[in-house]
């Protein structure tokens, strides 16, 4: 975890969901992860698009608490950039889809992570470790 220190984190979001819903095997290095967020030991950022992904299912399910704490958790956290997907991160993305064949929303976070110039994208999702634009990190090699 000490290679995060004082880094930019692009953050996929499957992070956000291991820590919300406290994950059993994740949870702890999510955890980690964004207390150094949130002590301004490393910044994060990801794409507005983590709207539409955390929110479906909460929203789907009628859980509207779980909702409401995605919602205030990502406009009141500290240190943590929602990069909006404009026509660069669009342009980024679809680069990155035709090259990796990744799958839109994959490409449209790590597309937001280049943009926005992060030292690592942090993800748990393996296939994405063929993406060579941004250092992909995935949260077993921070065990």
């Amino acid at each position: 975890m000490e290679r995060l220190n004082n880094k930019y984190l692009a953050l996929d979001v499957n992070l956000f969901i291991y820590l919300m819903e406290k994950s059993q095997i994740y949870f702890p290095p999510a955890k980690i992860i964004f207390e150094k967020i949130q002590k301004g030991q490393s910044f994060g950022v990801t794409s507005s698009l983590i709207y539409t992904e955390i929110l479906s299912k909460p929203l789907q399910e009628k859980n509207q608490l779980l909702a409401d704490m995605y919602r205030v958790f990502l406009a009141t956290f500290p240190n943590l950039k929602i990069k909006d997907v404009d026509k660069n991160v669009a342009i980024i993305a679809a680069e990155l889809r035709a090259k990796h064949k990744l799958k839109t929303p994959d490409a449209i976070y790590i597309a937001s992570g280049i943009i926005e110039k992060a030292d690592f994208f942090v993800t748990n999702d393996l296939r994405l470790k063929v993406v060579n634009e941004i250092e992909v990190i995935t949260l077993d090699e921070l065990l």
